[in-house]
């Protein structure tokens, strides 16, 4: 029995955790969602005698919404899988939970031999972690940080009063040294603030 572990994550961009190494090991360091599903992979294979022959991560492009930028990375996982005669095994959620489907992921996988692990709560490293209340948890931090969008609009657009005299590469650079930033934590571009500008307008 021989499997290629396939494990996905979503971005916080307001968190600033947008990209995730490829490596399955540095990025189990980046992300608890992505360290728990290959820990619960790995838990079942030892407990059922398969050997995990390789491992694929991968990152969806917006938090809140499936597209089909997983399908790059699930190819490159089937197609490890196909050349090392293995199947490719990842953790189903949305089974477990009665959650969506990611639906071009899943419409994929339906052409494929895999195998899906149902999600329990684990240990990491002494900590209990419990996918259900991780996701709910990150759920309330998200609707959390939206409530503060007019406080953070406001703030942008005092700063801004101060900066009047300034073009808007010059306004984009002071606000970056003033260490104000997007609401999606991103650098201001004199682009983004011309956007910003003309949606507050």
């Amino acid at each position: 029995m021989r499997h290629v572990g396939f494990y996905w994550t979503l971005p916080v961009f307001w968190a600033g955790f947008r990209q995730l190494d490829p490596r399955p090991e540095i990025a189990a360091g980046q992300s608890r969602t992505i360290r728990y599903q290959r820990e619960l992979v790995r838990q079942w294979a030892a407990r059922v005698g398969a050997e995990i022959v390789d491992e694929v991560v991968a990152m969806e492009i917006a938090p809140d919404r499936a597209s089909p930028a997983l399908l790059g990375d699930l190819e490159r996982a089937l197609g490890i899988a196909a050349r090392k005669t293995a199947r490719l095994v990842l953790v189903d959620f949305a089974d477990a939970h009665g959650w969506r489907r990611h639906g071009p992921l899943w419409d994929r996988l339906a052409r494929e031999d895999h195998e899906l692990i149902s999600p329990v709560p684990l240990d990491l490293d002494g900590v209990a972690f419990n996918p259900v209340e991780h996701f709910r948890s990150w759920r309330r931090a998200d609707e959390a940080h939206i409530a503060t969008k007019p406080e953070h609009r406001a703030l942008i657009l005092a700063a801004l009063q101060d900066l009047e005299t300034l073009a808007g590469p010059a306004q984009a650079e002071a606000l970056n040294r003033a260490g104000f930033r997007t609401f999606t934590g991103r650098i201001w571009t004199a682009e983004n603030l011309r956007k910003f500008v003309r949606a507050t307008g």
